[in-house]
């Protein structure tokens, strides 16, 4: 679990408490099925993929508000 230190603990035009970071994923994902009944076993799909922060703010899920600038680990840029 992460625990950040954000300068507001919800968005000022609309009370939301959650925020959005878009982040830019490149790589490959592999799933598995199984020959038998056709299930899907997919719990590495994700191994191979590589995840960057390209947005520079969160921004409010609820309203799309710029709540405050980020770096890619999340720390708040003044």
């Amino acid at each position: 679990m992460i625990n950040k230190n954000f300068p507001i603990k919800e968005c000022l035009k609309c009370g939301g408490k959650m925020f959005t970071v878009k982040q830019y994923i490149h790589g490959y994902g592999e799933y598995y099925v199984n020959l038998d009944n056709g299930k899907i076993e997919s719990t590495e799909l994700h191994d191979n993929l590589f995840y960057k922060n390209s947005g520079k703010y969160a921004i409010c899920t609820d309203c799309g508000k710029r709540l405050f600038r980020i770096d890619d680990n999340l720390n708040v840029i003044q």
